[in-house]
């Protein structure tokens, strides 16, 4: 009689299963300190069911044999798909690179293990930042077809004319960066050469002005919680 192989799929299915369901609140925290700095535009369940899926994948590949928390794992998972999701919002490429070039240099200053409270809300704060930069100039006129309900547009508006507005407050090459790269549509490397600077050199000024909007990030979500509100 020949003996039976073990099934691993079927091993490791129960295994998987645990991991979705004892980590699904860990996968909604993550989603709603995420949504707290998005536009009011960006639908709240989808950046939901984008974290469900970023904690299924983190189940499905997660090998406890490399001695990493589960919930360090699933939170770069997690955090990859909300963000996945929020870049399919703007049709322009350069946000998709801003927001890989700035995640490459905050990973780099990061702490070790899961990330804080006060790590998270200021990378989103920094994304967010990165985000109304990338949709370029507001327009005063709205647009003659939109699948935004008037409030979140004239909302939208106000964020990034608050955004650019601080911009301007910023040192001047911290400024003449950002200015470059989202409104040039410059390189990294093209802003370097015109600086006279290398492209790391670039990279950490252009994360360092996302940092210093942050409170201007900070100011537009809580004007827009308020508004939403009334």
């Amino acid at each position: 009689m020949t003996e039976r192989l073990p099934d691993c799929h079927s091993a490791w299915q129960p295994m998987m299963t645990n991991l979705i369901e004892s980590h699904i609140s860990y996968a909604h925290a993550v989603a709603a300190e995420l949504l707290g700095r998005f536009p009011a535009h960006v639908d709240r369940s989808d950046v939901v069911a984008a974290a469900e899926y970023g904690l299924v994948q983190a189940a499905n590949a997660y090998d406890p044999s490399k001695g990493v928390a589960f919930t360090t794992f699933a939170y770069y998972r997690i955090r990859g798909a909300v963000f996945d999701l929020l870049r399919e919002t703007v049709k322009a490429s350069r946000f998709e690179e801003a927001a890989n070039e700035y995640m490459v240099d905050h990973s780099a200053g990061a702490s070790a293990g899961a990330p804080s409270y006060a790590e998270m809300k200021n990378l989103a704060s920094g994304i967010v930042a990165s985000y109304f930069l990338s949709l370029g100039e507001p327009s005063s006129e709205p647009p003659l077809q939109s699948a935004e309900a008037p409030l979140d547009l004239l909302l939208r508006q106000e964020q990034q004319k608050g955004i650019r507005q601080a911009l301007q407050a910023l040192p001047e090459k911290n400024r003449m960066v950002l200015e470059a790269y989202y409104f040039e549509d410059l390189t990294l490397e093209e802003i370097g050469k015109r600086l006279g600077l290398s492209k790391s050199w670039v990279s950490r000024m252009h994360a360092k002005g996302l940092e210093m909007l942050r409170p201007a990030v900070e100011r537009t979500v809580s004007s827009q919680a308020d508004r939403l509100k009334t």
